[in-house]
């Protein structure tokens, strides 16, 4: 990292939703804006501060925080973070930091980040899914799901954390969405009239804000998945199918990349702990084509009809907006009593 000129100054100033609330994340009635969304605000005002000093492959990485949060924020006017850098130790860096909002102070203190190398700071560690654990007394939960559909991203950000919480096992299916409709004549929600067409991509936008991730039709939408379905199914295979599909989604949904590549394909592969040669090999592979179409077969014999779709204990669930009751089904116990 460059040397840094103390009194650097970083801001960042958000409208808060509803969706910031402590209310919104379990603390009932309160109504006010989250202290955990605030200390991320103050994060993000400090990265701000010196992010362009940083070299080639360098972030920062909160290591401290030490904050009073001193009056309530509503949702619905503007937050504004401030940080001020205060001190330097070789790669600890410290800041002054503050919230306000319409000229009142709400959160003020210290906090402190490290300068990292990515890929050091990455490697072998964040990018690799937990392990799940044994199952606990239920069915393995299956999760069908195709690149082309966005709510489908949004879910494989979700699921995965879900089956562990229910101690159960995940299966990755990747299916061929668009032959599934066609076959059976299914649902095509951007074919409908402009006015739902309209209403369905603003719900999309507003489905990744609360997920808190980056989102944009690409702009060759919609690309071909087949390769990407099928480097799924050797992911799989080696144990990676989430972060792998994490990936994939991130690359397609936010960030504009051509999964149909199978340089871009490897390299996602490679990113996750997978041998790219053999990431390339598989988009390519018969076994693996037949491991997506069996998939396809499969699921509208079992009734499915869009995607995500998932089964819990024989139950179908469709949509990323129905994980929570499929949660709710699973720790009831009584799809369990049933098989």
């Amino acid at each position: 990292m460059r040397a840094a000129l103390i009194g650097r100054t970083g801001v960042f100033s958000v409208l808060p939703g509803e969706d910031a609330t402590a209310a919104a994340i379990g603390n009932t009635g309160v109504v006010v804006v989250s202290s955990p969304y605030l200390v991320g605000l103050l994060e993000e005002a400090s990265h701000r501060a010196v992010r362009d000093l940083y070299e080639d492959d360098e972030a920062t990485v909160g290591t401290r925080i030490d904050v009073r949060h001193l009056a309530p924020a509503v949702p619905g006017r503007e937050v504004a973070a401030v940080a001020r850098l205060e001190g330097q130790d070789g790669r600890l860096l410290r800041f002054a930091v503050s919230a306000t909002q319409d000229g009142r102070e709400l959160m003020r203190g210290t906090h402190e980040r490290a300068v990292v190398n990515l890929k050091r700071f990455l490697s072998g560690r964040t990018l690799s899914a937990p392990t799940a654990p044994e199952a606990s007394g239920g069915t393995p939960i299956e999760f069908l799901f195709d690149y082309h559909s966005p709510w489908c991203y949004f879910a494989a950000l979700r699921i995965g954390a879900i089956a562990r919480r229910l101690g159960r096992r995940l299966v990755w299916r990747p299916m061929h969405l668009a032959r599934l409709i066609e076959r059976i004549d299914g649902r095509r929600p951007l074919d409908a009239n402009a006015a739902f067409v309209r209403w369905f991509k603003t719900d999309m936008l507003d489905a990744a804000g609360r997920l808190g991730i980056a989102f944009r039709y690409h702009p060759d939408f919609p690309l071909r998945p087949s390769r990407a379905l099928r480097a799924t199914a050797y992911a799989d295979e080696q144990g990676k199918a989430e972060p792998f599909v994490i990936a994939v989604m991130r690359a397609y949904w936010s960030e504009s990349k051509d999964i149909s590549d199978l340089d871009e394909l490897a390299s996602l592969g490679a990113s996750v702990g997978l041998d790219p040669h053999k990431v390339r090999a598989s988009a390519e592979a018969p076994a693996f084509k037949q491991t997506v179409e069996s998939n396809t077969l499969e699921a509208q014999e079992r009734g499915v009809f869009g995607a995500p779709s998932f089964f819990c204990d024989g139950k179908l669930f469709w949509g990323n907006d129905h994980l929570d009751q499929l949660e709710e089904f699973a720790n009831s116990g009584v799809g369990h009593e049933r098989t």
